[in-house]
């Protein structure tokens, strides 16, 4: 008599086809659409930004930022600012790209493939959005830096270092599963059904 095959929990299964999923979209975004979509970024930011491409691929970045510096002991005269420059290496305009492949990598593998179509393209056009501000937050963040630092002003420079931080390198990993979850409903349900039963569990025990 042949021993039943034991049939794995929806969460199992999500976190498996997640997974798998991951790993071979990431590989062809890596592959593929890295270039196209850092092309699409660029456009997009450049109706706000002047970008330009240097021959390595690194961005110049141009922001629009107007202050007046105070004179200073090295510096007696006050200073007009219209704008702020900085380079921008391929590799970290990549990290605001990269949450699109793994939003895409969620919506696949969750339940009720109807919805999945649905919650895939408006889910993109969201992203594609969130990606675009993402990037124009970081570099208003690194101008506001930038000028801080001119001014010797520590505690603003903390701040604005803090923003740095959590922009390019939090966000972009927290947002797919936060607009995943706001879009398709089972995903969502199945989720928090599972943590109300942890919860349950840890109470009991």
């Amino acid at each position: 008599m042949p021993l039943p095959v034991p049939q794995l929990r929806p969460t199992t299964r999500f976190l498996l086809r997640g997974s798998t999923l991951l790993i071979g979209i990431l590989a062809l975004w890596w592959v593929s659409l890295r270039g196209p979509m850092l092309d699409l970024l660029h456009g997009a930011a450049g109706v706000f930004l002047q970008i330009r491409e240097n021959p390595s691929g690194d961005w110049i970045v141009r922001v629009p930022f107007e202050t007046l510096l105070p004179p200073t002991a090295k510096r007696p005269v006050a200073q007009q600012i219209h704008s702020i420059n900085f380079e921008m290496p391929r590799s970290d305009a990549s990290r605001f790209i990269f949450s699109l492949p793994v939003f895409w990598a969620i919506i696949l593998a969750a339940p009720c493939a109807r919805r999945n179509l649905w919650s895939l393209l408006i889910g993109t056009a969201i992203m594609a959005a969130l990606e675009v501000a993402l990037l124009l937050a970081f570099v208003d963040l690194a101008a506001y830096q930038a000028i801080s630092h001119i001014q010797g002003d520590a505690g603003f420079r903390w701040g604005r270092q803090l923003g740095l931080y959590i922009v390019p390198d939090v966000l972009p990993y927290l947002l797919p599963f936060g607009v995943a979850l706001s879009l398709h409903r089972e995903l969502r349900e199945q989720v928090f059904a599972v943590d109300t039963v942890m919860g349950r569990r840890a109470r009991i025990s």
